[in-house]
């Protein structure tokens, strides 16, 4: 339940918050807060994002982050996700 709350809070924050720079290799340089820009999340170019596109944007955020931040295995302990809402602007 813990788990899904924070999956749901990290949607709603990245949603209305602009992504601090988090450069990366596997983006072509760009930041975090270019994927968030329509454009960028709109890959079909149909003028529309979807659930799955947002999604998906927001994975290479996270795995952008939690590899600046050395997590294991891509996955994030409970003090490196709260670091990872602050970087976005969320949490505490």
């Amino acid at each position: 339940m813990i788990a899904n709350t924070l999956s749901r809070g990290l949607i709603v924050v990245a949603a209305f918050v602009a992504i601090n720079s988090m450069a990366a290799s596997h983006t072509g340089g760009m930041s975090g807060s270019d994927m968030m820009k329509h454009e960028m999340m709109d890959t079909n170019k149909d003028g529309m994002v979807s659930k799955e596109e947002y999604l998906a944007a927001m994975g290479k955020i996270f795995d952008m982050k939690a590899k600046e931040m050395k997590a294991k295995d891509g996955k994030m302990s409970n003090d490196e996700f709260r670091q990872f809402l602050r970087s976005i602007g969320g949490g505490q």
